[in-house]
C-alpha cells in the first residue's frame, strides 16, 4: 500500500502492540516469510496482487494468515484472492476499529494468541483513546467523530509530511466516492475547533499553502503505560522503516 495509507495502518496496529515491518521487494517477502516466521501478512491487491503467492495460501492451508487491502468493489478480484490464500479482505477505506479487530480475531484463530487490546495511545501532547473515541488534551476530553479520529490519525501517523486534499478523501473517504470540494477543509477545521489548535499558530495541525496539510513535529509515538501486550504482531513490509504498507506485511509472537 502507498506510504500514507501503511503509516496510517501501522499507528492503528499499536492498539495491539504489534511488531511490524513491510517491504515491496518480492525477495525480501520471501525472506522475512521464511526467515522471520510472522504471525500474519497483510497485502495490498491492487498494487501488490503477486504478493499473495508468495506469503502462500493461507490459514485454511497451514500458511501464514492472510489479511488483503483493496479500493476496488471488484467481486471477481476478492474471489481471486480468496481463492489464492486470503483469509480476509478489508476495503478502503475502512474503519480504525477494523484494523484492530480483524487481526485481533485471527491471531486468535490461527495461533489461539490472545492479543491484549490498548486502547490508549500518545501522540505527543494528545492521549487518543480509539474504543471511547474521544482525545484528551491538556486535561480536557474531548468527543471525535468516527472521521474526526481517522483524520487525526491520518495526520499523526504521517507527522511532519503534508497531505494533499486529495490524499485526505482517497483514504478516509474512498477514491471512487464524489464529494463536495470543501469536505476535508471542514472536517479539519472541526477538528481544530475540538483541540483548540489556533489556525493562524497552530499546535497540532498546520496548513502548508499549495500543499494540503501536515501534523506538526512531535515527540516519538509511543503507548500508553497502561496494559501489557500479550503478543506482538508483525507485519511483514519494510521500506525503510518498520511500518505497515509496500506489498506484504506480516505479525508474529516473539
Amino acid at each position: 500500500m502507498n506510504e500514507t495509507l501503511g503509516n496510517l495502518v501501522a499507528l492503528t496496529l499499536q492498539h495491539g502492540q504489534y511488531e511490524i515491518r513491510r517491504t515491496t521487494d518480492p525477495q525480501e517477502c520471501r525472506d522475512l516469510v521464511n526467515d522471520w516466521a510472522p504471525h500474519l501478512a497483510f497485502i495490498d491487491l491492487d498494487l501488490y496482487e503477486p504478493f499473495i503467492d508468495i506469503v502462500g495460501r493461507g490459514l485454511t492451508h497451514g500458511h501464514t494468515p492472510i489479511v488483503a487491502f483493496t479500493r476496488r468493489r471488484d467481486t471477481a478480484l476478492k474471489l481471486s484472492a480468496y481463492e489464492r490464500g486470503a483469509d480476509d479482505i478489508l476495503e478502503v477505506p475502512f474503519t480504525l476499529d477494523e484494523i484492530v479487530a480483524r487481526p485481533f480475531a485471527l491471531m486468535r484463530r490461527a495461533h489461539g494468541i490472545a492479543v491484549t487490546i490498548v486502547p490508549k495511545i500518545k501522540l505527543d501532547g494528545l492521549e487518543v483513546d480509539l474504543i471511547e473515541q474521544r482525545v484528551s488534551v491538556g486535561g480536557r476530553v474531548l468527543h471525535l467523530t468516527p472521521i474526526q479520529q481517522t483524520l487525526l490519525y491520518l495526520l499523526a501517523a504521517n507527522a511532519g509530511k503534508a497531505l494533499s486534499r486529495e490524499d485526505l478523501l482517497a483514504t478516509i473517504w474512498g477514491g471512487e466516492f464524489e464529494i463536495e470540494s470543501n469536505v476535508v477543509d471542514r472536517h479539519i477545521r472541526e477538528l481544530r475547533v475540538k483541540l483548540n489548535d489556533e489556525w493562524r499558530a497552530p499546535r497540532y495541525i498546520e496548513t502548508v499553502p499549495g500543499a494540503g496539510y501536515r501534523f506538526k513535529s512531535q515527540s516519538e509515538v509511543s503507548t500508553a503505560p497502561s496494559s501489557k501486550a500479550a503478543a506482538k504482531s508483525v507485519p511483514s513490509m519494510k521500506s525503510g522503516n518498520d511500518g505497515v504498507g509496500g506489498g506484504c506485511c506480516s505479525s508474529r509472537r516473539p
